[in-house]
C-alpha cells in the first residue's frame, strides 16, 4: 500500500485538495478531523485539556473553546507545545493504526491530510509528501476569511508553522495553489498520474 501525505501551510489549499482526491474515490484521512473529534464534546483529549489548561477552555457543550485556546497558544510556544502533547500527538498516534487497518482492507493508495507533518517530524513515515502552497498574500487573505482573525493573527499562526519555503524543498511533489480549483485540480490529476496506474 502506497501511504501519501498530503501538507502545507494554513490555507494553502489542503481541504479542497483532500476533497478532490476524495470525490475521485481515494481514501482520504484528515488529521484536522480527527483532532476536532477529540476535541469535540466528551472527545478524549478534553480531559487531558481540563487538566492541563482549566475549565475556561472548554465550551458548555463539553468541547474545547477554540478561541480562547488560539489566543493562549498562538502567543506562547510552551502553552502551544503543552497543547499538541495532547492533541497532535494522538492524533498522529491514531493515524498509525489506520494505516495498519486499511492495509488489511487491501486499499492500494491512502491519503493523509496532515497539516503538521514537518513540524512535528513525520514526514520518513510516509511513501512520498505532497505540499500544497500559495504565496504568503494569498494564504492571509485566505485565512482571515476563513477564521474571522485580523492579520496580525494570521501571521502568529503562519509563523508558528515550518516555512514555506522548507516545506517545498523538502517535498517530492509540489502542488501550487494560487489561481482557480480548476487550476488546482489539474495540479493534482498530474501529481496523481506520477503515483498511480490510472487519475481515475
Amino acid at each position: 500500500m502506497l501511504n501519501i501525505a498530503i501538507t502545507g501551510g494554513i490555507a494553502s489549499g489542503k481541504t479542497m485538495a483532500s476533497d478532490y482526491l476524495k470525490s475521485q474515490g481515494y481514501t482520504v484521512v484528515d488529521a484536522d478531523e480527527m483532532a476536532r473529534e477529540i476535541t469535540g464534546p466528551g472527545g478524549k483529549a478534553i480531559p487531558y485539556i481540563r487538566d492541563h489548561f482549566g475549565d475556561k477552555y472548554i465550551l458548555e457543550d463539553g468541547s474545547l473553546n477554540r478561541a480562547a485556546m488560539r489566543d493562549l497558544v498562538f502567543n506562547n510556544p510552551a502553552k502551544l507545545s503543552l497543547l499538541e502533547a495532547g492533541t497532535t500527538r494522538v492524533v498522529l498516534q491514531d493515524i498509525e493504526k489506520i494505516k495498519k487497518e486499511r492495509e488489511k482492507a487491501g486499499d492500494e493508495i491512502v491519503f493523509y491530510d496532515i497539516p503538521l507533518l514537518f513540524e512535528k517530524n513525520e514526514q520518513d513515515n510516509y511513501d512520498a509528501v505532497w505540499v500544497v502552497t500559495a504565496d504568503r498574500d494569498i494564504r492571509i487573505a485566505r485565512v482571515m476569511e476563513r477564521d474571522s482573525i485580523d492579520e496580525k493573527m494570521a501571521e502568529l499562526i503562519m509563523d508558528a508553522q515550518e516555512t514555506e519555503d522548507k516545506k517545498i524543498e523538502a517535498a517530492d511533489y509540489v502542488i501550487y495553489n494560487n489561481g482557480s480549483l480548476g487550476e488546482l485540480e489539474r495540479s493534482l490529476d498530474d501529481a496523481l498520474s506520477h503515483y498511480t496506474k490510472d487519475s481515475h
